[in-house]
């Protein structure tokens, strides 16, 4: 949960003094919470809370004001205890004294039971009466009957959701929104005893008054609710009418207890502009924090009152590109076919809200999308130059810093740090004779990092031939990345793994990683690295990384795009909005971006974050002439890069293993699951590179051995495939699932076909929509030589947090070099596609 969001968590004391549960601000005087905590905090004799008779607790707020007391009201016609059918349990406090300073409301959203499935969340409440309190982090699995979502673990790291997390707020991760309140842990089945189930009551069942005291449920999920201030209102706002004698009714009671103070004002300010920005995933964090130091600056401009709410969500800059050309279409979309990926249905649920302004990342828009009527600005306000991060464990200062400062091209480097010591020595341009250190290299995927791309460029200038690069550059990226577990992802993915590693200070020092300065830094710092990394901290001594800045070394620009819609899809004041924030982020917004570790034309300060101890060279300028070598606008060298790589890259030897259980017959939106996943099936294996090799499984208990193999592992055929596509359509799923067996089976038949690990990216891909029930305890073995990496798309009932023994089945993928990814039932067919274009579509062709 983002910094703003803790801020309005409290911790509620019984007489005792003892923490029983949470409640949060959700405006500058009122907090939610459930009647069970309020109960929990007065004792065992029922709690009838009224006019004549108010009741009091006693309230914290251990991130604000530790070993501070406040006290608070409970609101009588808020106040509704748990009913037999799972509904009520809540209940709103009022504040009796102004919150302490600094504590900020949290944001609400209320996301129909669509978009309440699959989600991250946080959580910060007080298990065991810690009164310090602790974070759960985990997902939104979905609604159960009463109206109640369930929550789910994450990981086999953190706390569980117990008793003292109730009345706390859960964070969406990805709207940055409160989406639901802790109410439960489950009692009654318990199918893991140590990770039961939890539950959350969502907002949209939960009474959020306004300053009128009247319910208010929100009427779009969306657009966070923000209607809230940060600094004090005019007395004429503090009470209605109907408050006042409500006022006089416990003003006795207050007295009694020595408290003289009376509640904070209510309202006073304007609702604020909703400003609705899409980042690249890798991104997201950055740009949060961005944007909530723009929201303090505008609320500081206008004398406390928020005049911007900044929602920033992530959105691949493919999808925002292709949103753009179709208008953020609100059309049902195109399903995957053969000859087509298919499109996303409906851009405002599927990728997001109409965006006001875009951060594409490292990825440069293509002059088409600029030249769009949506586009009505755009222009770089952050550079940072894409360098080789080397754990500091690896770095002798005597050998080696020399080499930091533009002293070798990006080829000399990577010898340096690709070669071993026993090898011969590389000569570069100068005579110089550079010996290998057998640091060993790892780079992101070229086909979905931009960073990658460009450092392609580099890696290979003066290259002779395709087999120079597939034998000096391409085998020794290969070996590092297959020899630690290192996935087929984007830059944040990459250095998600590398902090994995790095957490391990037993363990052997990670490889070098090709990065950019920015991510580098942040990743000293310990701070978040994307959308899908939960993991952060500091990385273990030794294990930090060190920038080595080659010469002519590309760097990556930060682009702002402003986007016009018509005006019944933007107001004018979300343009007005946009506007002040282009502005801001070229003028005070500068130090800001500094301090997120960007290097900032106009500035010649390198700032905070831009130190030695963090890694860089501070004073590597950013006018220096050898700064740039290509960008995202150079299309020619990037896309002659592409087709050396397609060339070098090592064939794809893949198995797909399909569930063909009762479950997948189960309706999907446009067919069944099993449709849908046909369908991905269809398109993908139009994608196969004339190198690759794909075989298909079906599995389930209806088949002899659990498993049906209706493809050999081979090439592409596209009479044979065609045949094989017409009898999955004729295929009808029954029978239990079988997954872990057959993800066993099929990592062993895929490491049974023969070939040195360089020849091959070797891969199992399972689709299931159930969990595991025919297994018979078995743990499925993915170590191994050679490696495969194992990847899970889990939709319907199936879940990336079941756990498969010691560990979840997306810890069990992503030790692999793999991953595990939730997916809707009717989105099967892209996830399938997005998957292989990463394993094999780059091979196309050949």
């Amino acid at each position: 949960m983002p910094g703003t969001a803790t801020l309005a968590v409290a911790a509620v004391h019984d007489r005792a003094g003892t923490v029983v549960g949470a409640a949060f601000l959700i405006d500058s005087a009122r907090l939610l919470t459930c009647a069970h905590v309020v109960q929990a905090a007065l004792g065992p004799e029922p709690v009838t809370p009224g006019p004549a008779d108010p009741v009091l607790v006693s309230l914290s707020f251990p991130l604000l004001a530790p070993g501070s007391r406040w006290t608070a009201l409970v609101l009588p016609q808020h106040w509704q205890p748990g009913r037999p059918d799972g509904s009520g349990d809540y209940a709103v406090l009022q504040l009796v004294a102004p919150a302490p300073d600094g504590a900020r409301p949290v944001r609400l959203a209320r996301p129909g039971q669509a978009g309440t499935r699959d989600r991250v969340c946080r959580v910060f409440g007080f298990p065991r009466a810690l009164p310090e309190g602790r974070w759960f982090e985990g997902w939104v699995v979905g609604p159960i009957g009463g109206g109640w979502i369930q929550l789910a673990n994450r990981s086999d790291s953190g706390y569980q959701i117990e008793p003292g997390f109730s009345g706390a707020p859960v964070w969406d991760s990805r709207l940055r929104c409160v989406i639901g309140m802790v109410v439960a842990v489950d009692q009654v089945v318990r199918p893991q005893p140590a990770r039961p189930a939890a539950f959350m009551i969502p907002i949209r069942r939960l009474p959020v008054p306004d300053q009128h005291g009247r319910p208010r449920v929100l009427p779009r999920w969306r657009q966070p609710f923000s209607r809230w201030r940060t600094g004090p209102a005019p007395a004429a706002a503090r009470w209605s009418p109907r408050s006042r004698s409500r006022v006089a009714a416990f003003v006795v009671a207050l007295l009694a207890v020595g408290l003289a103070a009376v509640p904070e004002p209510l309202g006073g300010c304007a609702g604020p502009v909703e400003l609705r920005v899409a980042a690249a995933p890798d991104d997201l964090v950055t740009y949060q924090a961005v944007a909530a130091a723009y929201e303090s600056w505008t609320a500081a401009r206008a004398g406390g009152c928020r005049t911007t709410n900044v929602f920033v969500y992530p959105a691949a800059p493919r999808e925002v590109a292709q949103g753009l050309q179709l208008g953020w279409s609100d059309s049902a979309g195109r399903p995957a076919t053969e000859a087509d990926p298919g499109t996303p249905g409906w851009y405002p649920a599927d990728v997001g809200p109409r965006p006001d302004v875009w951060f594409p990342g490292a990825e440069m828009p293509s002059q088409q999308v600029l030249n769009l009527t949506a586009v009505r600005d755009y222009l770089t306000v952050a550079r940072s130059p894409l360098v080789l991060g080397v754990p500091r464990a690896l770095v002798d200062p005597a050998r080696d810093d020399a080499d930091r400062q533009r002293s070798l091209s990006w080829p000399e480097l990577f010898a340096k740090a690709g070669r071993g010591p026993g090898e011969e020595p590389t000569i570069t341009d100068s005579g110089r004779r550079v010996t290998g250190t057998g640091w060993q290299v790892v780079r992101p995927d070229p086909a979905v990092s931009p960073e990658a791309r460009m450092v392609d460029v580099a890696l290979y200038d003066g290259a002779p031939d395709t087999a120079w690069i597939r034998q000096q550059v391409e085998q020794r990226l290969e070996a590092a990345q297959d020899g630690r577990g290192f996935p087929l992802g984007s830059l944040a993915a990459v250095l998600c793994r590398q902090r994995q590693l790095a957490a391990d200070p037993t363990g052997p020092v990670p490889p070098a990683v090709i990065t950019t300065e920015q991510a580098l830094v942040r990743f000293n710092l310990g701070e978040r690295l994307g959308d899908g990394c939960v993991e952060y901290g500091r990385p273990a001594p030794g294990r930090s990384l060190v920038a080595f800045y080659p010469e002519l070394t590309p760097g990556v620009d930060h682009r702002l795009v402003l986007l016009r819609w018509p005006d019944s899809r933007q107001s004018a004041d979300a343009r007005a909005a946009a506007d002040d924030l282009r502005r801001w982020l070229t003028g005070p917004g500068r130090d800001e971006l500094l301090a997120r570790g960007f290097r900032v034309p106009g500035r010649d300060g390198s700032g905070p974050a831009l130190t030695e101890a963090n890694g860089v060279l501070p004073g590597w300028l950013l006018d220096n002439p050898q700064w740039e070598l290509v960008d995202g606008a150079d299309l020619l060298a990037l896309n002659t890069a592409d087709q050396r790589y397609r060339e070098a890259r090592r064939p794809a030897r893949v198995l797909l293993a399909l569930d063909t259980s009762g479950s997948m017959l189960a309706e999907a939106g446009r067919g069944t699951r099993f449709d849908v996943a046909v369908d991905g099936v269809a398109a993908s294996l139009r994608r196969l590179g004339g190198r690759d090799e794909v075989g298909l499984w079906a599995f389930s208990t209806a088949y002899p051995g659990a498993a049906g193999r209706f493809r050999d592992v081979g090439r592409a055929d596209p009479a044979r495939d065609a045949a094989l596509l017409a009898e999955l359509r004729r295929t009808v799923p029954a029978g239990d699932t079988p997954l872990y067996r057959t993800i066993d089976a099929a990592i062993r038949e895929v490491r049974r076909l023969g070939g040195g690990a360089d020849e091959y990216l070797r891969a199992v891909v399972v689709l299931t929509d159930g969990r595991d029930t025919a297994s018979g305890g078995l743990v499925p073995r993915v170590d191994g030589d050679p490696p495969v990496r194992l990847y899970v798309i889990a939709v319907g009932e199936a879940s990336c947090d079941d756990r498969v023994r010691t560990r979840t089945l997306r810890q069990t993928a992503r030790a692999s070099g793999g991953q595990c990814v939730q997916a809707e039932a009717s989105t099967v067919d892209r996830a399938l596609t997005g998957l292989f274009r990463q394993l094999w579509e780059k091979g196309a062709g050949q």
